[in-house]
């Protein structure tokens, strides 16, 4: 329901004039505009960010630890991965490509988990999926050098939706160097 309501404003921010015609038109062929709309934006476009919900659940300061540039040495690294689950699962679930969903993520005492669902039965290579997180993750961000400091891996764990069959990508502190 909530993705609904955040779909809708967002098509009448981006769409207000054509809805309005619609409306003056007639009633009925307005809300047949603005039902197809709603129903392309959800199937097409990703999932809208409900930034009211991210300030009303994040204090300013919290925002600030995450979006940093540098490691504030203020906070601790324990505190920093809390912070960043808790944030990065809020905006979920969040699709990543036609397959793949991200689902949450999570701390443990020696990971940061990130958690996928994937839409597909094909079997798919741990080996170029590894090489492929690696090439994408930005050694030098705040959340790496976290990493590396606290000897937490990257752990990106990805399901089967059709078998729940699932399997692990480690990413260890000395990938991350």
């Amino acid at each position: 329901m909530k993705r609904l309501v955040l779909h809708v404003k967002r098509l009448f921010k981006k769409f207000w004039f054509i809805i309005f015609l619609s409306y003056a038109i007639s009633w009925i062929s307005g809300f047949v505009v603005l039902g197809l709309m709603i129903v392309i934006s959800m199937l097409f476009f990703n999932d809208p960010v409900d930034v009211k919900g991210v300030l009303e659940n994040f204090t300013e300061e919290q925002l600030g630890i995450i979006f940093a540039e540098e490691v504030d040495e203020n906070v601790s690294d324990d505190d920093y991965f809390a912070i960043l689950a808790r944030y990065q699962t809020y905006l979920c679930p969040k699709k990543a490509d036609r397959i793949t969903t991200w689902i949450c993520s999570e701390v443990t005492d020696t990971a940061y988990v990130q958690k996928y669902e994937l839409k597909t039965n094909e079997q798919i290579s741990k080996e170029v999926l590894k090489q492929n997180l690696l090439a994408s993750i930005n050694k030098n961000s705040v959340a790496a050098k976290r990493a590396v400091r606290s000897n937490r891996s990257l752990n990106f764990t990805y399901t089967y939706r059709n078998t729940g069959e699932s399997f692990t990508i480690v990413i260890t502190p000395d990938e991350l160097k």
